[in-house]
């Protein structure tokens, strides 16, 4: 009788990247997230400089494609340590920069920040063409759905907690230099996850500064499958680049949230995006990645179509409505990101694996840092020329935010023909995905339960 198969399990000593995900979210959420556009809407900032704001961090993620072989030369784990290092220094200049003086003006606070941000975003666009393949080289494919849906769900929880400790913070401290402690908090948690990030095992990336050769980008452009997911990335993400400007603004300005309820919003949906992760991870090691896409699409459209009502003024405007509301993009954009990731990691060819990585984050990064810039300007035009909004029938109005809402909608309905087209051999489709899901998982279930009772009951 042939023995069976070992069970592939985490490489050993892989808690240490889990850990380094937990501090470094903690570190990025609060001053590159909701705290950092709270503060300088709270300055006085325009819809254009909130736009600049979430644009900047893709946007430098560009560097990653002349980075890519100096990470395969020098090493990823060298190249990472290096890079992350470099970027926690930024951060102590915007925690200064929120408690200077009120004799500086807000429009100088704004400078020196976009400054700040810039150079925090140029060292982690630089290192972080490292850590993908690093990871992927880790981490045996039979398992990276696992890793992937832990890692994400340590990144969620660790948001969750950096929000509810932001929102409990603006309300015990509710003044605009409250921030600088938020920020000075990100600094410490940068610093700790530099310790978890030296102790993740190292690999072997096979090449020296000899070795190194001018990679054929076009070659790799084109290659079919790696170019539809390319494709398909930069125009889903073309769209989801909206939502970063509209919803703070939206809630700040329209529906008069205030800032602590934002801050709760935030970490309710990194609650629920935790446990989407969670349960993602399996189902796509085991049903394949696409069909998870599909559903977690379908998830991300129907919570937008939700929130273009709510800005139209169909919905009520109430907390639990909005926390409903909520729930659909956070649970879709989890399982979405775990499910990308994991097609991604088992798409590229092995040769030319960074290269294929620093692309595909480059296309995601340029769409997502140019975007937000032309959605913010959007915004204030929408703003500018129809401020009261244009009734359409008793209980709609077409306002900035719901015709900025409903551009969004239209955006992912059609980028779902380019989902589709995605490649993956081994995954099942949508519709099987759901049936083996919703039909036949619970008629199991409800065989195992029944199954004790057919002993005790008599024939018929």
């Amino acid at each position: 009788m042939p023995n069976p198969a070992p069970e592939v399990r985490l490489p050993a000593g892989i808690a240490n990247a889990f850990l380094f995900q937990i501090c470094n979210a903690t570190s990025w959420s609060l001053v590159i997230g909701a705290p950092m556009l709270l503060y300088l809407r709270n300055i006085g900032a325009s819809g254009t400089v909130l736009g600049i704001t979430v644009a900047m961090i893709p946007l430098f993620g560009a560097l990653q494609i002349p980075a890519a072989k100096h990470a395969d030369r020098v090493g990823y784990k060298t190249f990472v340590l290096r890079g992350w290092a470099t970027r926690s220094f930024f951060i102590l200049g915007i925690a200064a920069a929120a408690v200077l003086p009120p004799a500086f003006s807000p429009r100088f606070r704004i400078a020196v920040i976009l400054v700040m941000l810039a150079c925090f975003a140029v060292a982690r666009g630089i290192s972080m063409c490292g850590h993908l393949p690093w990871m992927t080289h880790l981490v045996p494919d039979v398992v990276r759905g696992a890793f992937v849906s832990r890692d994400t769900t340590c990144m969620y929880l660790a948001v969750t907690g950096a929000m509810l400790f932001s929102s409990a913070w603006s309300r015990f401290f509710p003044s605009a230099r409250m921030f600088g402690g938020l920020f000075l908090l990100s600094y410490l948690a940068a610093l700790a996850s530099l310790f978890f990030l030296r102790r993740i095992p190292d690999v072997q990336t096979g090449m020296t500064g000899r070795q190194a050769v001018h990679p054929p980008w076009r070659e790799m452009l084109l290659y079919p499958p790696f170019l539809r997911y390319v494709v398909f990335s930069v125009v889903f993400n073309a769209f989801v680049a909206a939502l970063g400007v509209l919803w703070v603004p939206f809630m700040r300005d329209s529906y008069g949230a205030s800032g602590s309820l934002i801050l709760g919003l935030s970490a309710y949906a990194n609650i629920l995006s935790a446990a989407g992760a969670m349960l993602s991870g399996r189902l796509a090691d085991r049903f394949g990645s696409r069909p998870l896409l599909g559903v977690a699409s379908a998830l991300i459209i129907a919570g937008q179509c939700l929130w273009t009502a709510l800005a139209a003024g169909a919905l009520p405007r109430h907390a639990m409505v909005t926390f409903g509301i909520m729930s659909f993009g956070a649970v879709g954009f989890a399982v979405l990101g775990v499910a990308a990731t994991r097609l991604l990691m088992g798409l590229v060819p092995v040769t030319g694996r960074s290269h294929f990585f620093a692309i595909s984050s480059v296309a995601s990064s340029l769409t997502l840092g140019i975007l937000p810039v032309l959605w913010g300007l959007a915004l204030d035009t929408a703003q500018r020329l129809v401020p009261e909004g244009i009734p359409l029938a008793a209980g709609w109005t077409w306002t900035p935010f719901s015709m900025l809402y409903a551009v969004t909608v239209a955006g992912l309905l059609a980028s779902q023909f380019l989902r589709r087209r995605l490649d993956e051999p081994r995954a099942v489709s949508t519709e099987q995905f759901l049936r083996m899901l919703l039909v036949e998982s619970p008629a199991r279930l409800v065989g195992r339960v029944l199954n004790p009772l057919r002993r005790i009951l008599p024939p018929g």
